[in-house]
């Protein structure tokens, strides 16, 4: 550095000295800004008895509390329409939804996003719906078309739309399928021949190679048929478990503080997960959006009718 350059250095320390100060000064209030601007986290749940009552709610009040850096409040909604309208129109910013609700809510105001979805104990993230049928009969779809389907209750929102769409698009007549009042009345019609083939389901994992232990095929199994004799002749995408989701429009700050609460949350504190998820006790792992275009044709299925 020159002479002229360590003067011009020295002119300006005070002015760069001010400018540090003022970076320091103005960078503390800038990462709190959000959390003043933002006030209470507003937190949706639909009640297990549709009125108002959610057990344990003071406690995870003050668990997400802790973990957001911000007051927060958890309301009771009757139903998940209730939900998804409360997250559509603000009133709150954070919502526990099933998967065919998380769809609707980001079919009906884009503005949504998931942060996390619960696994079960045996590490399934999700299910596909599946059309199973005995190898004697059919290993693909097409040679289905003169055999005799069995499936759930008709017009049940689920995976089984997907399935019965699939057999619908391969040409396969509606006649071709009755109704049985349950899905478990639809298997043990098949496990008892009245049918070639079933329509279910089967739990879905991040790695191939588990035996399932619930589902379709795991209580055909139980019921003494041999998973030789049968086959999967089609398998929907995966339709993941339903996720805690927030208004896209929540700081990013914030979102990624309760992302980090809901991985850890199984492990840190598992009597504040059994409150949150008191059907899957698997934890929470990150989910993505694209997770959920199985839901939204569900969704789209429902709407069109």
């Amino acid at each position: 550095m020159t002479r002229y350059q360590r003067s011009r250095w020295k002119r300006f320390a005070p002015l760069r000295a001010a400018a540090a100060a003022l970076a320091v000064t103005t960078a503390v209030p800038a990462q709190a800004d959000w959390q003043q601007d933002f006030g209470t986290l507003r937190i949706g749940m639909v009640s297990p008895s549709g009125g108002r009552a959610i057990p344990g709610v003071s406690r995870m009040k003050a668990a997400f509390a802790e973990a957001a850096g911000v007051p927060a409040e958890i309301f009771a909604a009757k139903d998940y329409e209730a939900l998804i309208r409360a997250m559509a129109s603000g009133r709150i910013h954070y919502a526990v939804f099933s998967a065919t609700a998380y769809a609707a809510a980001d079919a009906y105001c884009q503005c949504v996003e998931p942060l996390a979805a619960p696994r079960a104990v045996d590490g399934a993230v999700g299910l596909r719906a599946v059309i199973v049928a005995r190898r004697d009969k059919a290993l693909t779809l097409p040679e289905l078309s003169d055999a005799r389907i069995v499936a759930g209750p008709n017009r049940t929102p689920g995976p089984q739309s997907l399935a019965l769409a699939a057999l619908e698009k391969a040409g396969l007549p509606g006649s071709a399928v009755s109704h049985a009042i349950s899905l478990n009345a639809a298997e043990k019609a098949f496990v008892a021949g009245e049918a070639h083939a079933v329509v279910g389901w089967i739990p879905a994992y991040m790695h191939d190679g588990v035996k399932p232990k619930s589902g379709t095929l795991a209580r055909l199994e139980q019921s003494s048929v041999d998973l030789d004799s049968v086959s999967v002749v089609w398998s929907s995408g995966v339709l993941a478990f339903g996720p805690h989701a927030a208004r896209r429009d929540m700081p990013k700050e914030l979102k990624e503080r309760l992302g980090s609460f809901l991985a850890t949350l199984y492990d840190s504190h598992p009597e504040i997960y059994a409150l949150v998820e008191p059907y899957r006790g698997g934890g929470f792992a990150q989910i993505e959006p694209a997770a959920y275009e199985a839901a939204g044709v569900i969704v789209s299925k429902l709407v069109s009718r």
